[in-house]
């Protein structure tokens, strides 16, 4: 019985490292895919999605930036369209708005998936602005806001490879807010 663990255990780790390997180019040329696709993008384009579009986007630029992401159902989703993880746990309410900003009801909305998901923080992302009343509360309920500025610099950053985006950092602008309080 020994013997044959043995010769399993020889035979199998090469096969899970070959998987492993496998898995990891899957992932490279996935993000490569995703980096492509987003680099045809700009926040003027953004304003022309629907709102279900606009979510896919805000998926795809969220596995670009290294976050595992899973999407919400259509209706019932108790405030969070999605669902990211990398070291925390974030939920997020994409707002595709025009010519107005977002206010204090995506923030509450955001908030309200906190427990329910059990996550560690929240984040709004919209392709507009906020509401002095929604950055105001999004400071007061640990909820990060990515407003079109953040998209804008985002999509800098993929233009330039860089990572100044608040998009590559929202665990480091989470813990800030949580200072200010």
């Amino acid at each position: 019985m020994k013997i044959l663990k043995l010769i399993l255990k020889i035979i199998l780790l090469p096969l899970n490292v070959l998987w492993w390997i496998i898995k990891q180019i899957f992932l490279k040329l996935n993000k490569i895919r995703i980096g492509r696709f987003l680099k045809t993008l700009s926040v003027a384009k953004l304003d022309a999605l629907t709102g279900e579009e606009f979510e896919n986007v805000c998926k795809l630029i969220f596995e670009y930036v290294g976050y595992n992401v899973k999407a919400t159902p259509a209706s019932n989703d108790y405030g969070a369209d999605l669902i990211i993880s990398k070291k925390l746990t974030i939920v997020v309410q994409a707002k595709l708005y025009y010519k107005h900003g977002v206010g204090n009801h995506a923030v509450q909305e955001v908030t309200s998936a906190l427990k329910y998901y059990k996550a560690h923080f929240a984040c709004v992302i919209t392709n507009w602005k906020f509401t002095n009343q929604a950055q105001t509360m999004a400071q007061t309920q640990s909820v990060v806001l990515i407003d079109r500025q953040d998209l804008d610099v985002f999509f800098e950053d993929l233009e330039h490879k860089t990572k100044n985006s608040k998009l590559f950092s929202l665990e480091k602008h989470f813990k800030a807010n949580i200072k200010q309080i």
